[in-house]
């Protein structure tokens, strides 16, 4: 339906637009809403399972390791939160349907999906095994796709409006450890799901469904402790002497929930118009930053402006 200009008034529009829209406390609100994260137990899941439930949402937390998903569960209880638990092993099909149908049979629907399982290493190229790299496109791209399938096929069926967020990485523009990079497999599942989101969003626009991704940076979470330890080892001294030497800092988010908080919006009515997006959350991980504070003009730069 095409708009008719002469029953649009220019010097009202700005206004009236304003007083049309929703607010802000109703932009965030997810309150009525179920959403699944799988990954949830820990890291960046964890951190977006906290924002959706603060703005009132149900969670279904779908992951492989029972002992810290139920100790999820149970410290998001505490603080009144709706979080239940759910053993999922992504990289299986039928685990990614079982998720949904538990989050279906518990709270009724499924409006919102988080797909931030994903594993990695770190291996030369020349050693990578087909061991691996099926380990890490299974639970990252493998997981993602049918993760969003299962979702998106519960929607169709239940003319759900929902969100589908998939977790990318920098790794998808060629970012990874200084002096080391050794991730060409996980780059190439991170850059899988970049394509997967757009190709996804075409698809399901046509049914309301708002597909997305973010693609977070460096950050200390657990996984930094417990991932990709078993090969470094395999190269001795060689890697840890690279591993120190200098190199431009890395960005790094000390706290996932700087990249949860953009998850979360993405969640959200903010990005109601936003539609196949990457959006990189990565501390200007790509970017060479300047140094020094050069300016002859301004107090407190150098060298300064002059006294003469």
């Amino acid at each position: 339906m095409g708009v008719n200009s002469r029953e649009i008034n220019p010097e009202a529009l700005s206004r009236q637009n304003t007083e049309s829209s929703r607010s802000i406390e109703e932009l965030f609100s997810l309150k009525g809403k179920v959403a699944i994260v799988t990954g949830g137990g820990s890291g960046l899941g964890y951190t977006v399972v906290n924002r959706l439930c603060e703005a009132g949402a149900s969670v279904v937390i779908a992951s492989r390791g029972e002992e810290r998903g139920r100790r999820a569960v149970n410290e998001f209880r505490e603080k009144g939160y709706e979080v239940s638990w759910v053993k999922t092993d992504v990289s299986i099909v039928a685990d990614c349907y079982a998720a949904v149908d538990f989050a279906v049979s518990t709270y009724g629907k499924v409006d919102i999906l988080v797909s931030n399982a994903a594993g990695w290493s770190s291996c030369s190229y020349l050693d990578v095994s087909e061991e691996l790299y099926d380990r890490i496109l299974d639970v990252d791209l493998k997981g993602s796709y049918f993760m969003g399938q299962a979702v998106a096929r519960q929607m169709v069926e239940k003319q759900i409006k929902g969100k589908i967020i998939f977790i990318s990485s920098a790794a998808h523009l060629g970012e990874g450890p200084n002096n080391l990079i050794m991730n060409t497999y996980y780059q190439a599942a991170k850059a899988g799901v970049t394509g997967l989101t757009r190709g996804a969003a075409e698809e399901l626009k046509q049914y309301g469904i708002s597909v997305n991704c973010v693609a977070p940076g460096g950050m200390l979470s657990a996984g930094v402790f417990s991932q990709g330890t078993e090969y470094p080892q395999k190269y001795g001294a060689v890697y840890r002497e690279a591993k120190q030497m200098p190199s431009a800092p890395t960005p790094l988010a000390m706290n996932p929930d700087e990249v949860g908080r953009v998850v979360f919006a993405m969640c959200t009515s903010m990005s109601d118009f936003m539609c196949g997006e990457v959006v990189n959350v990565n501390g200007g991980a790509m970017l060479k930053f300047q140094s020094k504070p050069l300016s002859y003009m301004v107090k407190g730069c150098m060298p300064g402006p002059s006294d003469a």
